[in-house]
């Protein structure tokens, strides 16, 4: 079981980190979010799009050790 946290991406190509929007994969399958973008300057590494270009919601992986307060 893995955590992610919900980007979103604009059509002019901005992103949004949704902190409060945490979801819980289970099992490695990311379908429908085939689409890998490295993330710089954000708390995530990578960013796993919906959609390759345009508007897309996006999750990244959480790191092992983030904990939510």
């Amino acid at each position: 079981m893995s955590k992610h946290v919900t980007y979103l991406r604009t059509l002019e190509g901005n992103i949004e980190r949704l902190p409060n929007a945490i979801t819980t994969q289970l099992g490695n399958s990311l379908h429908p979010y085939h689409y890998e973008e490295t993330l710089v300057g954000w708390p995530e590494s990578k960013v796993y799009w919906a959609n390759a270009r345009g508007p897309a919601v996006g999750l990244a992986p959480l790191d092992a050790t983030f904990e939510i307060r």
